[in-house]
């Protein structure tokens, strides 16, 4: 457990005992902090783990700049970046005299601890990541609970937004609110939610766009992994499966519904994006306990 964190304007750290009802909880054991601090640019503070610690550690520069330095390496780290640490690794963390950073800090362990850490980069290298509306407030609301009062109420509250926390650094998130491919993929959501019940295809969204298919498709495949026609189908298929749930309309009606031009194409795209077919879904949704 870290004493540097206990350090900054703004931290708390995870009592001993408060732990080992963690470590036991069917809802905390999996994921849970044990150290979280603000290094504000008012106040610039260096951080260091001259040993290494247990847990795993999240170091996210907001604004400013500073310096990484472990055994093997020696890096820059700045705004809109993040790394992990993982346990047991010394590391000294320094911001720059010319642009302080403004950095959160996060020490955590748990049953699920490696897989997250898996999950948003290893390598110990800095991550770019755009700014995202809610995820410093994310950040207040986890160390506000913390602080309120050390009890396992307040402990599962904060370590459940920490999850969500934690998925805002994934590279597949982006802004609403930002300009550039964003907004630019935001504007494509917009008009294919506007034409569910219609054929879409990759031209009439580059023509809308302004855009060349090929630039487009590109940015939808950076930021979200999928291109414009598979978000799009996944859309519709979301939409066919609220038909499904909540009328009686036949399979045929519901693909009529849709745009498509008979229930075969229709249930293969289905099929393709739930994994059942539109009758089976639908049966599903009709046995007691199944899909409720």
């Amino acid at each position: 457990m870290s004493q540097q964190i206990a350090n900054t304007p703004a931290a708390w750290i995870l009592p001993e005992h408060l732990r080992r009802r963690l470590e036991k909880h069917p809802l905390g054991k999996n994921l849970f902090i044990t150290a979280i601090g603000l290094y504000s640019e008012q106040l610039p503070q260096s951080f260091s783990e001259p040993t290494g610690v247990a847990a795993y550690t999240l170091l996210y520069v907001a604004h400013g700049k500073g310096w990484l330095e472990t055994a093997q390496q020696k890096s820059a780290f700045k705004a809109n970046q993040y790394l992990l640490i993982p346990g047991y690794t010394a590391f000294h963390a320094w911001p720059s005299a010319e642009a302080p950073w403004r950095m959160y800090a996060v020490q955590f362990s748990g049953l699920l601890a490696a897989d997250i850490y898996n999950y948003l980069g290893t390598a110990l290298k800095p991550h770019t990541i755009p700014p995202l509306v809610g995820r410093n407030a994310q950040f207040d609301d986890i160390l506000h609970h913390l602080d309120l009062m050390n009890n396992i109420e307040n402990l599962l509250y904060a370590n459940f937004r920490f999850y969500s926390f934690l998925g805002t650094f994934r590279l597949t998130v982006f802004n609403y609110m930002k300009k550039g491919a964003e907004n630019i993929i935001e504007q494509c959501i917009q008009i294919m939610k506007q034409k569910l019940d219609q054929h879409l295809t990759l031209a009439d969204l580059s023509q809308a766009t302004c855009l060349s298919a090929s630039y487009l498709s590109a940015i939808f495949k950076e930021k979200t992994k999928y291109s414009p026609i598979q978000l799009f189908t996944s859309l519709r298929m979301q939409k066919a499966s609220q038909l499904l749930k909540s009328t009686r309309l036949s399979v045929k009606e519901i693909a009529g519904e849709m745009g498509y031009p008979d229930q075969y194409s229709f249930s293969r795209s289905f099929k393709s994006v739930m994994g059942l077919s539109p009758k089976t879904f639908r049966e599903k949704l009709e046995q007691p306990g199944k899909m409720k």
